[in-house]
């Protein structure tokens, strides 16, 4: 949606499809100041400014790629020989 400025906004639920979460959730990250929105007063309609949306999916997006303090080490694996314990009886079939 566009209003007249240029601006682009989404609805609530274009938000909760695009992040793949309920609208409750989005209504929590509303609630607890993580997402800025735009509502007129006395109306049931939210919209989130889609330039926020995106700087938060920037700030918030893990590349893969980067390591902190260089090369990544390799978990290593320690060659262990199984612990089997004699029998107490013997058994007969």
């Amino acid at each position: 949606m566009e209003d007249l400025t240029g601006k682009v906004f989404l609805k609530q639920a274009e938000l909760a499809e695009r992040w793949g979460c309920s609208q409750g959730t989005i209504i929590n990250y509303r609630n607890k100041g993580l997402i800025s929105f735009f509502q007129l007063p006395e109306s049931t309609k939210v919209l989130y400014p889609v330039s926020e949306i995106l700087e938060i999916e920037r700030k918030y997006t893990k590349n893969a790629s980067k390591t902190k303090g260089g090369d990544s080490k390799k978990a290593e694996t320690k060659k262990v020989k199984p612990c089997v314990s004699a029998p107490k009886k013997e058994w007969r079939i």
